[in-house]
């Protein structure tokens, strides 16, 4: 009679350990620091905060256990990833820095990601795959459960990241419907934009898995839902106007004809729509880009440091309270980095990932409104995983090509 160790491969405890980085990388459960370089006017600041994730504690015991670690520290990492990147881009940002520990949480972060990265096997595909559709399909029932009841679940939904929100609680985000006002839905993320950043970034990841077809159809329609339930605007020009025309129409008349319904849809709904909502943060999102490029022009070379360009804002501008991030990625990513930061991974991705400037636009073309309308990708670390694994494959397939 056959034991059942007959059916599990070796490689079975590193595809769970995978599925649940690849499932928790959707939530936030952390243990948060509060030093005094996260306070700013005696504030905490969520984004100074160094943060322990329980995604951090599963991606370091997977490359201990795994034996990845020594391997790929001494090899691949270093050769791809760790001398490059910390000679010439995350070290001199870290001595440069203004707040050093916010700098340093960041590039952490950064370097645990890529590392898990570099230690993935081609034969995780399939578990990657079916994980981001199961997160798809758990985000989509929490959202729905959010948008239909206007508050959080709560329980122990708490702790894998769902936030306290409801209709009537101050800060939240909030939309319309037929003129009625609305919970945007949140999941499990920090921000509705995140939850719909994630949702199509996942989408964009499956697509590069080359997963089945029905399945990736199944992953279009949850995204699709997902968007429309955040009601994020930058997610819903990626997939509407970018990602549907151009992954999943090939032929001309039917793009033509596509785009003449996408504009016209459009216009209705940013004007008489069922989901017209006044954008009373338009005037901040200028604000904070505007203290961008004043940071940029005070710190020209080497930048604020990672994750530390809230902690200029009493010297740059005293009289603004508002702690968040530029909203554009790219003014924000100059101020952190500077312009020796900037030419560093110019070259990196030129040099070691074989990017070159048309290929990599292409690549980035889905998620330009993200990084032109929103800071998740550098601040949030879902934001920021997520964006490295679809950067990873799409390096992995560049480097296919050459």
């Amino acid at each position: 009679m056959a034991k059942i160790a007959d059916y599990i491969s070796p490689q079975t405890p590193s595809k769970l350990l995978v599925g649940l980085i690849f499932f928790f990388s959707a939530t936030q459960l952390g243990f948060h620091f509060w030093p005094d370089s996260s306070l700013v006017y005696g504030v905490r600041v969520d984004y100074l905060s160094p943060t322990i994730y329980f995604l951090d504690l599963l991606i370091i015991f997977y490359l201990f256990s795994s034996g990845y670690f020594k391997k790929y520290l001494k090899i691949s990492a270093w050769s791809l990833v760790i001398n490059p990147i910390l000679l010439f881009f995350l070290l001199p940002n870290l001595l440069y820095s203004l707040n050093p520990l916010a700098t340093l949480t960041w590039s952490l972060h950064f370097c645990l990601y890529t590392a898990f990265l570099v230690s993935l096997r081609p034969t995780f595909n399939g578990v990657i795959s079916a994980v981001l559709l199961l997160s798809l399909l758990f985000q989509l029932t929490l959202s729905l459960i959010q948008v239909k009841f206007g508050h959080s679940i709560g329980g122990l939904l708490y702790y894998v990241g769902e936030r306290n929100v409801a209709v009537g609680s101050p800060g939240i985000a909030l939309g319309s419907y037929m003129g009625e006002v609305i919970l945007r839905a949140y999941g499990t993320f920090g921000h509705p934009n995140v939850l719909a950043g994630w949702a199509v970034l996942s989408l964009l990841i499956l697509l590069r898995l080359k997963t089945k077809k029905y399945l990736l159809v199944s992953a279009t329609v949850l995204t699709t839902i997902l968007v429309m339930l955040s009601q994020s605007r930058a997610a819903a020009l990626s997939i509407f106007g970018l990602i549907i025309p151009f992954y999943f129409l090939s032929n001309l008349k039917t793009r033509a004809f596509y785009f003449l319904i996408f504009l016209t849809t459009s216009l209705y709904l940013l004007s008489y729509g069922p989901f017209l909502r006044p954008d009373t943060s338009l005037s901040e999102r200028r604000t904070l880009q505007s203290l961008s490029w004043s940071i940029i022009k005070s710190q020209p070379i080497f930048g604020t440091g990672a994750n530390a360009s809230i902690s200029t804002y009493p010297m740059i501008s005293p009289e603004f309270r508002l702690f968040q991030p530029d909203h554009n990625s790219l003014t924000l990513f100059i101020s952190w980095f500077g312009i020796f930061g900037v030419l560093a991974i110019i070259y990196y991705l030129k040099t070691y990932l074989k990017f070159n400037a048309w290929n990599l636009l292409t690549y980035l073309l889905p998620i330009l409104p993200f990084i032109l309308f929103d800071h998740y990708i550098l601040t949030s670390p879902q934001g920021l995983f997520t964006s490295l694994v679809y950067l990873w494959f799409l390096k992995l397939q560049q480097l296919n090509k050459s």
